[in-house]
């Protein structure tokens, strides 16, 4: 078996042309990096979009409690406790804004009012 010669068959041992080769292997490299390119631009804009929709957009859920609470405290009637300047506690009446400025706008009608009108008790010299 070893003393067969060997057959030449001209197509399996011809080396292929250098030119074909590099040309293969340039436009396989530049596809590569093309690929490779949009699959990171991809990522990135993806990342950035759920960032964008899970931190940046989202309203933290902390701070959407706590206006309502505060929303909650103005629009309602309560108690509350506070120390005066001696440490004593004082306890205080909590009202709705709107009524407040209510009230604060009659006081100062009633006061303007008391000015203007001349009092006949006022004793004169």
């Amino acid at each position: 078996m070893s003393d067969e010669p060997i057959q030449d068959d001209a197509e399996m041992l011809d080396d292929p042309e250098a030119g074909s080769t590099w040309f293969l292997s340039v436009v396989s490299v530049v596809v590569m990096v093309v690929t490779v390119l949009g699959l990171v631009v991809m990522f990135f804009d993806f990342a950035d979009a759920e960032i964008d929709r899970k931190i940046v957009d989202r309203p933290a859920m902390s701070l959407e409690t706590l206006k309502l609470d505060q929303q909650k405290v103005l629009t309602e009637y309560g108690t509350y406790e506070m120390e005066d300047a001696d440490g004593n506690p004082v306890k205080r009446i909590r009202i709705p804004v709107n009524q407040a400025m209510d009230l604060v706008l009659a006081d100062e009608r009633s006061r303007s009012e008391a000015e203007s009108e001349p009092s006949g008790t006022m004793a004169t010299r």
